[in-house]
């Protein structure tokens, strides 16, 4: 505060005046000079010595840092010496510490006084001791966190690392603050002790409470606090001592937690590297702390019915998605690398078709367990994060996240016990790693759900990595997903007719009927990638329902015109061909469209025996008695089963392509005249399919094989050309 004296009063005289009014302060009161070297401390009140704990002789020519330590903010300490430097007010809160080294919080007030000449000349300090208002601040901040835990769900754990992280925050010093609770065998568990060393926690963690059982098992045990001012010379510590030692733990402060009916429900304990005594005002804030951990724990107990409900799985009491969402959050802010994965079983639905529903949750409560035993860390978020998967976050190098996968994946290299059986599964894990705050929890989770998409993919347990590759290729499916939803509703999806050819006349016998799709956006979209989006997008059924109806129309009015019909194969999904309506529609629209059942021939893959076999085999009887004849298409290529081929009524066999592209080869020729062979005895018709070249067709007109079709007779062509092609 700039003030004007009369020219007479001297800074002699200043001080003087300074000195006679400090001396009636009822508060600390001091004064530095700033024109001497090193701006010392030309007066103390005995307020200030009560407060520091100094004699006057002992801090009069000191600079004010004397009240300076270890912990003291150096970036505070800096700032008020340019502020000094200047001239300037200062307003400052920093540790201090006493004569004896205890620390106190100090509230640093100066004011500059100054001529009419705005010449500096003293400077008046009004330092007060607010350590106690740092503890109400500190509780409130404790408080304010437990309800805001509490309102989003946090676990226990959580609320009370962070009781410990605004603990450490108070006392400075390098404390370290633990929470350990009491579990139903009178042993402390650690509940939070994020900044002790792992092998401390791990040594304690378990500890029967009693007499002489460290600071925390003794103060559990009497109910009284406990204060250890030096593990090494305390009998208490005895026999933890020297893992205390070991890890620089030289005092500890123990608190227990009470509830109201005067319970021990855990111990709220303070160490220190150096031995170390509490003041009466620390003792206080403990004392004070130990209620709110009381309050959480309480509070945490009576919500947990309804907590659950919220952010646990009912089913598996495991935490759900939820719970994960807030804790992935808390872990980003962190700035820390670490990974999202999600991990599924690919047996999952065949487990719950087995063996009913509470069978997949206890697979998934297997899995969690197991998992758990990977990521041990604290923090680490593990969740449900759908029906069949789980999901996981934890703070990893990124050097460290793909042995930390291969470690969740052979969690499967051991069997899961259902209803008492053994099951061994196969996993799938799709993974994310991060930076940070870089990208958000929701893209996160997005990304390691694009990465098991394409883990899905390959056979037996796999881990995927999400790249920017698979991100690309998602969205473009589900725009192509998309886009067949619109072409459907504007009509694009056209059909090619691909001629089949009797090998020994050279005539056309039949054709297959081959979806189009020429997107005025796209282009000409490719049936491999088109098929596959309608077949997740399940459209697949309405595209074949399409097709249908234009084959028929086509053949109406070639039947309505006197022209040849020649049969037409229909490639039918499995999805289609298991629709319960399937052949009562096919029927029908036959009917509708006064077209022959013969002229249709259904063909299908393979595979579709082993989805259900007695159902296929009842429609494939129900489709006979309608007339429409059946092709089993892509034979060969691994889903075969000659004990249930030689039941179903087939009337053709069609040879993969990928026989024919080899034929030329000794192995495959033999496998290519096997399948004629078995199509002869079955009597059944056996049709080569992707014929190219001349010598392809002159093998197979040797082995026997009656037809084919391919480039090298015709490629698929639209329905005016298919006419013309007839009408020669």
């Amino acid at each position: 505060m700039n003030t004007d004296y009369p020219t007479q009063l001297s800074k002699e005289k200043l001080f003087d005046w300074l000195r006679h009014l400090g001396d009636q302060y009822q508060t600390s009161f001091v004064v530095s000079d700033p024109k001497q070297p090193d701006n010392p401390l030309v007066y103390v009140n005995d307020e200030f010595l009560r407060m520091t704990g100094y004699e006057r002789e002992e801090v009069i020519g000191q600079n004010y840092r004397i009240l300076h330590g270890s912990e003291t903010c150096a970036e505070t300490v800096k700032n008020m010496e340019t502020l000094f430097e200047n001239g300037n007010p200062i307003h400052k809160e920093l540790l201090s510490y006493r004569k004896e080294g205890t620390p106190f919080w100090n509230e640093a007030v100066f004011h500059p006084l100054c001529d009419k000449h705005a010449e500096l000349m003293l400077y008046v300090g009004l330092p007060v001791d607010v350590t106690s208002r740092k503890q109400t601040e500190a509780l409130f901040e404790v408080q304010q966190e437990i309800y805001k835990g509490i309102e989003k769900g946090y676990a226990l754990n959580v609320l009370l690392q962070k009781v410990c992280d605004v603990a450490e925050s108070f006392f400075q010093q390098d404390t370290k603050s633990s929470i350990l609770l009491l579990d139903s065998n009178k042993r402390l568990i650690v509940a939070a002790a994020r900044s002790l060393p792992e092998s401390f926690n791990k040594a304690i963690h378990g500890l029967e409470i009693g007499i002489n059982k460290g600071s925390c098992g003794t103060a559990a045990f009497t109910k009284q606090t406990v204060i250890v001012a030096d593990i090494e010379t305390d009998p208490l510590w005895t026999d933890n001592k020297e893992i205390a030692l070991k890890n620089n733990l030289r005092a500890c402060w123990s608190i227990p937690i009470m509830t109201q009916d005067n319970k021990v429900v855990g111990i709220i304990a303070t160490y220190f590297t150096k031995p170390n005594k509490p003041r009466d005002v620390d003792i206080e804030f403990m004392n004070r702390l130990a209620p709110l951990i009381s309050l959480a724990v309480k509070y945490s107990d009576h919500q947990e019915e309804v907590l659950k409900l919220a952010y646990m799985d009912a089913d598996t009491g495991i935490p759900n998605r939820h719970t994960f969402n807030n804790e992935l959050n808390d872990l980003l802010k962190e700035d820390e690398p670490g990974f999202v994965a999600i991990i599924e079983s690919s047996e999952f639905e065949h487990i719950v078709d087995v063996y009913g529903r509470p069978a997949g949750d206890e697979l998934i409560k297997q899995m969690y367990q197991r998992i758990q035993r990977i990521c041990k860390r604290y923090d680490d978020a593990i969740a449900r994060f759908s029906t069949p998967a789980m999901i996981v976050a934890s703070l990893i190098p990124a050097t460290e996240i793909e042995s930390c996968m291969k470690r969740i994946l052979n969690i499967a290299n051991d069997p899961f016990y259902i209803r008492g059986e053994e099951v061994f599964v196969t996993m799938k894990i799709g993974v994310t790693p991060f930076e940070g705050q870089k990208v958000d929890s929701e893209e996160l989770i997005r990304f390691a759900d694009t990465a098991i998409s394409n883990a899905k993919k390959r056979a037996g347990s796999a881990i995927s990595f999400f790249t920017v590759d698979q991100d690309k290729e998602a969205k473009r499916e589900l725009s192509i997903g998309n886009q067949v939803a619109h072409a459907l509703q504007k009509n694009e999806f056209d059909v090619h007719l691909q001629p089949k050819i009797n090998l020994v006349t050279g005539e056309i016998s039949s054709f297959e009927a081959l979806a189009r799709w020429n997107s005025p956006e796209l282009g000409q979209v490719p049936p491999s990638v088109f098929i596959q989006a309608a077949e997740i997008s399940g459209k697949i059924r309405v595209i074949e329902e399409v097709v249908l109806k234009k084959v028929l129309t086509w053949l109406q009015k070639r039947k309505q015109q006197g022209k040849e019909l020649l049969p037409v194969a229909i490639n039918i999904s499995t999805d289609h061909f298991f629709h319960p309506s399937f052949v009562s529609d096919l029927s029908q629209a036959v009917k509708d469209f006064d077209v022959p059942a013969q002229s249709l021939r259904i063909e299908i893959t393979e595979s579709i025996g082993l989805v259900d076999f007695a159902l296929a085999k009842n429609i494939f009887e129900q489709l006979k008695l309608e007339g429409f004849e059946t092709s089993v298409d892509d034979f060969g290529m691994g889903y075969s089963s000659l004990s249930y081929l030689q039941q179903l009524p087939f009337s053709e066999i069609k040879i993969d392509r990928s026989f024919i592209s080899k034929i030329e080869n000794e192995g495959t020729l033999a496998i290519v005249r096997t399948i004629v062979q078995l199509a002869d005895n079955l009597n059944m018709q056996s049709i080569a399919e992707g014929i190219e070249t001349l010598d392809q067709l002159a093998i197979l007109q040797s082995i026997g094989c009656k037809s084919g079709q391919g480039f090298y007779f015709h490629k698929p062509m639209p329905l005016d050309e298919i006419d013309k092609l007839l009408d020669k």
